[in-house]
């Protein structure tokens, strides 16, 4: 228990669940123990949304097919994922998300508008994979639908823990010559929290395609431009504790990049 408690804090203080919060972790490295996998490797298939925990997509459809399940896609754009998903013990459901039904449910988080074919994708795992084999979720959400759960109750939540995690980071060395921002954000307090939302959905995004063209949009481009020339500390971090958006992009890359084994 020991251990485990050591690794929870070594990746609450890291921000690799998309939390700073070391209960939150430890309690997903119990669930990981508890299904075989060692703690460490946890936050491959984990994420922790403003307090909740939720299973990765990638991650329930890979214990899906492990545990003898089968999918076979019908479609699959920015408009609708269709799917059918079997298993030896739970039968066969065919299973279609469309924008329609998740405009019609309301769904409008800016990751529906920027990523809808992921979106819909992941939707349709969740729901096929809980239907023919519960067992793959882990009895968990998958991140979207945590994602809209905490959009619909944003007074019952607290804020968002990657935006806490930059804003609680020390400042800047005294003593450091800090210029004024030419860029489009004109104040250091606006900079740090730009920085901590961009954080924020640099932690969400599932696979490298939406890494990049999450990276491509025109509010990325601009922050990661000013921060870089106008702000070192934000930029490169002060090599302990605080990596600094150059590090936070470089560790998202190469986590999607490993994928679920």
């Amino acid at each position: 228990m020991g251990d485990i408690e050591r690794v929870a804090l070594a990746i609450a203080k890291g921000g690799l669940f998309g939390s700073n919060d070391p209960n939150a972790v430890l309690t997903l490295c119990l669930l990981a123990q508890a299904e075989g996998q060692h703690p460490a490797v946890v936050f491959r298939d984990y994420h922790i949304i403003q307090g909740k925990p939720a299973k990765k997509a990638d991650a329930m459809l890979r214990d899906f097919v492990q545990a003898g399940g089968k999918v076979e896609w019908h479609a699959l754009d920015d408009t609708v994922a269709d799917a059918t998903f079997s298993h030896p013990g739970g039968g066969t459901v065919r299973i279609d998300w469309t924008m329609d039904r998740a405009r019609q449910a309301q769904l409008a988080t800016p990751m529906w508008k920027k990523y809808p074919r992921q979106m819909l994708r992941s939707r349709v795992i969740s729901e096929g994979v809980r239907s023919v084999y519960p067992g793959a979720t882990s009895g968990l959400y998958e991140v979207g639908e945590v994602q809209d759960i905490v959009a619909e109750h944003p007074k019952q939540e607290r804020p968002a823990q990657p935006v806490e995690a930059i804003e609680h980071q020390p400042e800047e060395p005294a003593g450091t010559k800090r210029p004024p921002l030419q860029g489009p954000i004109k104040t250091r307090a606006a900079l740090r929290i730009a920085c901590g939302q961009f954080v924020s959905e640099l932690h969400a995004c599932a696979d490298t395609d939406m890494l990049n063209e999450f990276l491509a949009t025109e509010d990325a481009v601009a922050l990661v431009a000013q921060v870089s020339e106008e702000s070192e500390f934000m930029w490169k971090g002060d090599g302990a504790d605080f990596l600094g958006l150059e590090k936070e992009i470089e560790r998202r890359r190469a986590l999607l990049e490993m994928g679920p084994e």
